[in-house]
């Protein structure tokens, strides 16, 4: 891990490609009019939408200078970004934030949920990159409909596993009772989990019960992404998400909210 990065200035990037991932998920592959430098696996950019706000959306992928962001439909800004096309620009303010060292000759599981698996699959192409061949990959949706990243994963030969809340494709149950079934039979070196609060939270308390080496990739309202505005902050920790995440091992971020 290293420590975040503090960096004030808002880098338009123009909309070179939009792809529909899923009914709630695109894409939009952008180009930075400046050189910004690599983003890491686990960080993400305060995206400004022109007319609209700055929000936080972690990087899912990075290909010869064309930064991904995946973006779900949550809310009036999100919902705007939907409607751009090619051509349009946005503001990008980052990379922020540390991020996960990218170890070929370990062995992980990436346990994902809901959109939750677009950073994962981010380190996933890293990883394979770099030359590693032992990573499983867990996704989890609501519904089949919902999942995420299924064929990239697939196209990158990881061990792809898939849970859907209501059975209508892979486990029957979510991504962390299927972690629980596959932890009992496998052994890995590190474990990468992203997605809702409740499901990091059960997947953190797995890991440690099992002494498991886990890493959160966390989630926060923010407003600024450099540690100023607070708005971020886990439970009553003192510990912001922009600042000093959003990647944490698992045992700081279930002491941050309480939880253990």
């Amino acid at each position: 891990m290293t420590g975040a990065i503090m960096i004030g200035t808002i880098i338009a990037a123009e909309i070179k490609s939009i792809i529909q991932e899923n009914k709630e998920v695109k894409s939009f592959y952008l180009k930075p009019t400046r050189n910004i430098g690599k983003p890491e696996p686990g960080q993400f950019f305060m995206v400004w939408v022109p007319g609209r706000e700055e929000i936080p959306i972690s990087v899912s992928g990075y290909f010869n200078g064309l930064i991904r962001i995946s973006v779900a439909k949550r809310g009036e800004t999100t919902n705007y970004m939907h409607t751009l096309r090619n051509g349009d620009f946005l503001g990008l303010k980052g990379p922020l934030g540390n991020f996960v060292h990218v170890d070929p000759n370990k062995k992980y599981l990436l346990v994902g949920g809901g959109y939750g698996v677009a950073p994962l699959v981010f380190f996933l192409n890293e990883y394979i990159r770099l030359g590693g061949e032992k990573i499983e990959v867990i996704i989890g949706a609501r519904s089949k409909d919902l999942l995420l990243f299924e064929d990239e994963i697939t196209q990158l030969k990881a061990i792809l596993h898939i849970a859907t809340d209501d059975g209508s494709k892979g486990f029957r149950g979510t991504s962390i009772d299927l972690m629980k079934k596959i932890i009992r039979k496998e052994k890995f070196d590190e474990i990468l989990l992203c997605g809702p609060e409740q499901m990091l939270i059960n997947g953190a308390k797995l890991a440690i019960k099992n002494n498991l080496k886990a890493w959160v990739l966390a989630e926060g309202y923010m407003k600024c992404g450099i540690g100023i505005c607070g708005s971020c902050e886990l439970g009553n920790s003192g510990l912001l998400v922009c600042r000093d995440g959003p990647v944490f091992d698992a045992l700081t971020y279930l002491r941050s909210l309480e939880t253990i």
